[in-house]
């Protein structure tokens, strides 16, 4: 089934990518959720489109503000369902992409503060206006791109504009969709990790900036962060085909040389985790890479079976909805 966005449509399409997540067990559905309970107009300024990559459609859609649901038809990745947002949002006018997946603890706050961004944003040269996304006490995004590597971006009182190559994660990010469209989306090619460091590195060179919003934070959940508990060696092959392919792809040879080295910390590291699978893949990583004959690793989302079909969904929300 197909339908249509209402007529009065905000500035940002709000877009939450699920993969085998019922809404009850994302942190992001359930943020959404206590947001509104708190103040039932906090929705206003957004659209919100619930984009699924799991292999069965949701059963359950309840949820007490309107919203469109849209099962996709296979499973592109993140990298598929942001484009596909992309390509919606251009078709029904709006202007910004609040990018959301489903780890991540949003909350009144950070949706008041970027919709105020969103409003107040006039410079055309900023592509994506970017929080502080926390793993716990660790600051995991917004960072500098530094030979091969990142740190840690400033964080004063301010707000202020990022020229420097830089990337955030995509979750929590407020992304232009004029500029987006500009650098042809994301990348089939890095459908799930790298897909923010790729977008990142191409805006960049296409000469756009990103406003960092240093007055909001959020917490989101990593598995990169978390070896004995969220993270697979599935998972985790994953990310080393990405993160090969990124350095193969737009990496200086001096920034390969020196990823060789911190693919061997890596390798020690690992091994103080439960599983030896880390370490071991690690050092296969590392051993090919010093190869001089050698193909790349590539890694596909998982495909949906033949037949499949895509449906796409309007809810208007329960007597608590204050829009549609």
């Amino acid at each position: 089934m197909s339908t249509q966005f209402v007529a009065s449509r905000p500035r940002t399409l709000m877009v939450i990518v699920l993969y085998q997540t019922g809404i009850d067990a994302s942190r992001t559905m359930q943020g959404l959720v206590q947001a509104v309970a708190q103040e039932d107009s906090v929705l206003q300024a957004f659209e919100v489109l619930v984009l699924d990559n799991s292999p069965e459609a949701l059963a359950e859609r309840s949820l007490p503000f309107a919203f469109t649901y849209h099962h996709a038809q296979r499973n592109e990745g993140v990298a598929g369902a942001y484009n596909g947002a992309m390509e919606m949002a251009r078709k029904h006018g709006h202007e910004w992409l609040l990018l959301l997946d489903h780890d991540t603890s949003v909350t009144a706050e950070f949706l008041h503060g970027m919709a105020r961004y969103a409003e107040q944003e006039t410079d055309q040269r900023i592509a994506a206006i970017v929080p502080f996304l926390f793993a716990g006490d660790r600051m995991v995004s917004p960072r500098l791109w530094r030979f091969g590597g990142h740190t840690p971006l400033p964080r004063p009182a301010q707000s202020y504009k990022e020229e420097r190559s830089m990337f955030a994660a995509n979750s929590g990010t407020l992304m232009r969709v004029a500029s987006l469209a500009a650098i042809g989306g994301y990348s089939p090619r890095f459908w799930l990790d790298y897909s923010d460091i790729y977008v990142f590195h191409r805006l960049h060179a296409e000469g756009y900036q990103v406003r960092i919003a240093t007055d909001l934070t959020l917490q989101h959940e990593i598995a990169m962060l978390d070896y004995d508990g969220r993270m697979t060696p599935a998972r985790y092959a994953i990310y080393l085909a990405a993160e090969g392919d990124f350095l193969d792809l737009y990496c200086s040879p001096a920034e390969r040389v020196l990823h060789l080295l911190r693919l061997a910390v890596r390798v020690l590291r690992q091994r103080r985790y439960a599983s030896p699978d880390f370490s071991k893949m690690t050092l296969v990583a590392l051993w090919g890479r010093l190869q001089p004959w050698r193909t790349r690793p590539k890694i596909y989302p998982p495909d949906r079976a033949a037949g499949s079909v895509t449906a796409t969904e309007t809810h208007p929300g329960d007597a608590h909805a204050n829009r549609h």
